[in-house]
């Protein structure tokens, strides 16, 4: 191939990518902006700089976190922020807030902002509300709820799995990489078999016959799902998954411990939250 036409050539490809994603009923604009995405996480990055990965956050950088946020909105001189603005701002947040543990006090020092901004700002009174509902994905926060509905059509709750770790996946027979991990999976689901140790799922395949399928010729890993009908279904944006798959892991009391953990580093996060439990009890 002639090397002045390589660069054209990646271009459309990448424009064949985005296009092939986006017929999967995945949000690009998740994908270009998501919680992790430079744009969001760059006003941030300087104060969680250098902090040990998943270690507890202090308290007096949680607070140098909502200062900035604070600043960030409330510009001087400076036109009110549009909607979009402000929602990349508090994916920065978050995503700063991920990099450790947070405590129920530091959620809750957040959350006080964030209710005082609503005050300021009725009119983003519903993005806002949905932004303080996402701080329950961060490290060190109680996972919200899911309630739906199985492959059969059987109503189930996260929290009927309290008492348990849960490894929660959102995938996706569509998606390569989320197929990818069901070795890990199946591995996972044997080897803790007889531990309080459950996968639980969240599918986002158009069509309901397709993971059926899957599951049914045991190409898919046999634990419980909530179907979800595709990357936008109201579970998927209530956890705000930009990313497939997505895996949360959540220790026994419904917190969530670990996010992004894949493959062998899943098993590993896993087996850690066991023996800690089995030290505490």
């Amino acid at each position: 191939m002639n090397k002045r036409m390589l660069p054209q050539w990646l271009s459309f490809l990448s424009i064949l990518s985005i296009c092939a994603v986006a017929a999967c009923g995945f949000d690009v604009s998740q994908l270009l902006d998501g919680v992790g995405s430079p744009t969001a996480s760059a006003e941030f990055r300087d104060i969680v700089a250098g902090h040990p990965r998943g270690a507890p956050l202090e308290d007096a950088q949680v607070e140098q976190l909502v200062t900035r946020l604070e600043s960030l909105l409330h510009a001087p001189g400076a036109e009110p922020l549009a909607e979009s603005e402000a929602t990349r701002y508090m994916r920065g947040l978050r995503w700063a807030l991920g990099r450790g543990q947070v405590t129920e006090k530091q959620i809750a020092t957040v959350s006080a902002y964030l209710d005082e901004w609503k005050s300021e700002r009725p009119g983003s009174a519903e993005m806002i509300d949905r932004e303080k509902g996402l701080l329950t994905l961060t490290p060190g926060a109680v996972a919200q709820n899911i309630v739906g509905t199985d492959t059969e059509g059987v109503e189930f709750e996260l929290e009927d799995y309290r008492g348990n770790i849960v490894v929660l996946v959102f995938s996706g027979e569509w998606c390569g990489p989320c197929r990818g991990e069901y070795p890990y999976q199946h591995e996972l689901m044997e080897t803790y078999q007889d531990d309080p140790v459950v996968l639980l799922g969240v599918n986002s395949d158009r069509d309901i016959e397709t993971i059926r399928k899957a599951k049914a010729s045991g190409d898919a890993p046999p634990y419980r799902v909530w179907w979800d009908g595709s990357t936008r279904g109201p579970i998927s944006k209530a956890w705000d998954v930009w990313a497939w798959p997505s895996t949360f892991i959540l220790d026994a009391d419904g917190v969530v411990r670990f996010v992004g953990k894949r493959k062998d580093r899943m098993i590993d996060a896993v087996a850690e939250l066991l023996e800690e439990q089995r030290t505490t009890d």
